[in-house]
């Protein structure tokens, strides 16, 4: 079968002939329908710490998205047939840690992922742990159900606050601030501000529901969110670009009592004022990783059902599975949206 692997140390990736994985008594093993690109493959590819070096141990098929037919079941499967289509969780947890009988398995102690620490789903067949699957609606379409794992990030952040009849900054132009954006709307936010520093992004958000977009090269979007709320700030801020420019501006521009929730991850130290930013301002601060296994799935999946929440405008590429190196470009310009693979 075809995959896209990392089978040497180093930047990027090659395209290669591999055997069909051997479905064991706890997996299923999938056709794969369609895969999507998330900002952890670029990593990857460009060989950045601490997703790659030191980490992925070559050759590894890379990629934790996946929409696939189930074409074979372990003896131990109950929960899927063949012929299922279904999608995957990719934080692979060992459901016996103090996090996991919690029901904390999104940060399990002993976490793993697909596409990092076990082959991923960017090739024409892969396995998955029953423990891992999702079983998906019959008539969803294969390149929404292979966004769902993305979508959750989105889902987790967007319902961390009370968003309802709220004023919400959303700090980010990536795929999952633009979910975020079609999810605020559906979840009943009365004005949702998109700040981005692309012209394109910009208009994804426009096409989610975003009532003002803010482009961050052109205005100050600190001074901006003052102007529009009469001085008074944003009631939330959902910082999700990794940006450490973007967090202080995100503080700045949220009220007193406000609160915000941060799910990009900045790869360098990040300087805030504690003191005016957040204890005077009596904010509340949250820490958002992942997806909450299998809550935000549920949830995600409602909001697909109703036709509320379109995901569609984010995806700006569709291509073939050899033409990868395509989707990786487009990734690393910074003017893509989502971008998904077909086998």
């Amino acid at each position: 079968m075809k995959a896209v692997r990392k089978t040497k140390e180093g930047q990027g990736l090659e395209l290669v002939d591999i055997p069909v994985p051997e479905c064991q008594d706890h997996e299923v093993l999938v056709k794969v329908k369609a895969c999507s690109m998330c900002g952890t493959d670029v990593h990857i590819y460009n060989w950045e710490h601490p997703w790659s070096e030191g980490r992925i141990k070559p050759p590894r098929t890379i990629g934790h998205e996946i929409c696939g037919e189930v074409i074979e079941i372990g003896d131990d499967v109950t929960l899927v047939n063949e012929g299922d289509i279904v999608s995957a969780e990719s934080h692979i947890f060992d459901g016996k840690c103090m996090q996991c009988r919690m029901g904390n398995m999104h940060i399990c102690e002993n976490l793993k992922f697909f596409g990092v620490d076990v082959d991923g789903f960017f090739a024409e067949f892969a396995v998955i742990p029953e423990t891992n699957v999702w079983k998906n609606p019959p008539d969803m379409s294969f390149e929404i159900a292979t966004l769902q794992e993305s979508i959750g990030n989105s889902v987790y952040i967007v319902f961390s606050n009370d968003v309802t009849a709220k004023t919400v900054a959303v700090f980010g132009g990536g795929p999952t601030a633009l979910f975020a954006i079609g999810i605020l709307r559906a979840a009943g936010a009365t004005c949702i501000i998109s700040v981005a520093g692309s012209s394109q992004h910009l208009d994804i958000a426009k096409k989610m529901g975003a009532d003002i977009v803010i482009n961050r090269h052109e205005k100050d979007p600190v001074q901006e969110i003052l102007d529009m709320t009469g001085g008074k700030g944003a009631d939330v801020f959902l910082e999700m670009s990794g940006s450490g420019n973007a967090l202080n501006q995100g503080l700045k521009a949220l009220r007193p009592r406000g609160r915000a929730s941060i799910l990009g991850l900045p790869t360098k130290d990040v300087s805030i004022d504690i003191s005016k930013d957040l204890v005077m301002k009596d904010i509340t601060v949250r820490g958002v990783y992942g997806r909450k296994v299998w809550d935000t799935w549920i949830t995600t999946s409602r909001l697909l059902s109703t036709g509320k929440f379109d995901p569609s405008p984010v995806i700006t590429h569709r291509i073939k599975l050899d033409e990868f190196e395509v989707g990786f470009d487009a990734m690393k310009s910074g003017n893509s949206g989502k971008v998904v693979m077909f086998p």
